[in-house]
């Protein structure tokens, strides 16, 4: 008989995010950062492969009552993480394309469940005031 283990949530976001890197890894990025902290907010995850450095928001539940976890992913949390990405980014240079994804993971009790979202959406430049981003 298996029961439904379950986590305590300080160790779920943290262990999600391990999960997360684990997934990224496997598919041949490298982690440039985890958990990095801005003025304004912290960016769960930052992956690079070749010329294609990645901002990763990761969302972990382990009960669904609520959503899935990118259903938490709204307008103002994307345009919160273009923002972190824009400070980052203007610390740290890059030439090459940037890519904004959202993975999403389910504790079951015994496992994850992830749900990956390459390129979940694309900030635009506004017309009248092209340093501001609209999603």
């Amino acid at each position: 008989m298996k029961f439904r283990q379950t986590v305590p949530i300080a160790k779920l976001g943290a262990r999600g995010e391990r999960r997360a890197a684990w997934f990224y890894r496997l598919r041949g990025f490298s982690i440039v950062g985890r958990n990095q902290r801005m003025r304004s907010g912290e960016i769960d995850l930052i992956v690079r492969r070749g010329k294609l450095l990645v901002f990763v928001e990761v969302k972990t539940r382990q009960s669904l009552t609520a959503g899935e976890g990118y259903q938490a992913v709204d307008r103002d949390k994307q345009l919160q993480l273009v923002r972190l990405a824009d400070e980052y980014l203007a610390r740290h240079r890059h030439d090459g394309e940037v890519r904004y994804d959202v993975v999403s993971l389910y504790w079951t009790g015994l496992r994850f469940v992830l749900r990956h979202f390459p390129d979940a959406f694309r900030p635009v430049s506004d017309a009248r005031y092209p340093w501001r981003w609209t999603i």
